[in-house]
């Protein structure tokens, strides 16, 4: 294929991935206002934000694993149309069960789109290293995540909640893009995977650098997952507007699009156990550091920000090497990298939540961002060169 045909469908898929994962970004700052609207608790909230990403999240590996058999473009524009349309109406749910309807349809179709759109990406990839590439994928998406907040918290500042559903007509359109540009890719590698998705688990597991990889993605996700899901009813509790807390989880998530950017090239000068150490042990230091200002002030919000360019700084670098580890199931790592991994804090965030009600919400934060710095010891058993 010629390399220009390969970057447009690269520029597609990252332009593809922007959109769907802005509404990804939507719920975490209007959520609050949701649940106060339909009269339901923090507790009840965030428990019904774990369903729907347990739904979604968990079951991207299952779609990376049909995603390795057959290269299908049905995952990517139908992720984008279920996403844009369910996710953009949770402004008009008017009780507990619209709401389920639209974060469980509109986050499943999040999980339709990312394993197959990143295998993709990979397939057509024309660097020695695909971490670049991986990196502008990824880099694109994390701009779009961190524009959602700041887009859903804009329109129901100034417009209300009931107006939120006319933002799906530019997933629409992305999706008949996406149809348009991106070519069916037959699989490379069929003769590799005559097997089932429970030995296919297993292979990935039982290698150990990739359980290393798989388990790193996790530690992350625990961290910005708790952080932008419980501190929007933190700075709601002190007295923040829906907008305000829509702009801090721009800047936050802008930081870690940031990271993500700059990854391939950190990975260079330093190599990349290092971009795992430099990701994984500060977060601590600016976790203290955001506790002992009370999540507020310029202080605060700085050590906020620098802890969302961090975790972010070695996802592309954990991507990518896990795929060139095990290139067969490229799709399903990006299943587990890109889903399960988030998919598995929804298990433990209800807890959390209700221990944040009991004991407070700062000091769960706090004791959260020594996860990393403790994990970061398993980072020896990665591979020193690529």
């Amino acid at each position: 294929m010629e390399q220009n045909q390969s970057k447009k469908v690269i520029r597609t898929l990252a332009a593809g991935h922007f959109t769907i994962d802005a509404y990804s970004g939507f719920l975490n700052p209007i959520m609050p206002f949701i649940a106060a609207k339909i009269g339901i608790s923090m507790a009840v909230a965030t428990v019904l934000i774990s369903i729907s990403n347990l739904t979604s999240n968990l079951s991207q590996p299952f779609f990376g694993f049909i995603s390795d058999k057959w290269q299908r473009r049905f995952f990517i524009f139908w992720g984008m149309i279920m996403a844009s349309v369910f996710l953009s109406f949770l402004g008009i749910a008017h009780n507990i069960y619209s709401l389920i309807i639209c974060l469980l349809i509109g986050h499943m179709g999040v999980s339709f789109f990312h394993p197959q759109a990143t295998s993709i990406v990979s397939n057509y990839s024309k660097c020695s290293s695909n971490s670049k590439d991986i990196s502008i994928f990824i880099a694109s998406g994390t701009f779009g995540f961190a524009l959602g907040p700041a887009i859903s918290s804009t329109i129901s500042q100034y417009w209300g909640l009931e107006k939120l559903p006319f933002a799906c007509f530019i997933g629409i359109i992305t999706a008949f893009i996406l149809l348009k540009n991106v070519p069916k890719v037959k699989s490379e590698k069929k003769d590799k995977l005559n097997v089932s998705i429970f030995s296919a688990t297993k292979a990935l597991f039982e290698n150990k650098p990739v359980a290393v990889l798989l388990v790193a993605s996790i530690v992350k996700s625990f961290v910005v997952s708790s952080f932008s899901i419980i501190l929007p009813f933190y700075w709601k509790s002190i007295g923040y507007n829906v907008s305000t807390i829509g702009l801090i989880l721009f800047a936050f998530m802008m930081a870690g699009a940031l990271g993500v950017i700059l990854s391939p090239y950190v990975e260079r000068k330093i190599g990349v156990k290092n971009v795992f150490y430099v990701s994984l042990i500060p977060v601590a230091l600016f976790g203290i550091i955001f506790y002992l200002s009370k999540g507020s002030g310029i202080v605060g919000l700085c050590s906020f920000i620098l802890i969302g360019f961090i975790s972010f700084l070695a996802v592309p670098v954990n991507m990518s090497l896990a795929q060139r580890l095990m290139p067969e199931y490229k799709s399903m790592i990006s299943g587990f990298i890109g889903g399960f991994s988030w998919g598995v804090i929804g298990l433990i965030l209800p807890l959390i939540s209700l221990l944040a009600e009991k004991t407070g919400m700062m000091n769960i934060l706090l004791l959260m961002t020594f996860v990393p710095a403790i994990f970061s010891y398993f980072i020896k058993y990665l591979p020193d060169e690529e």
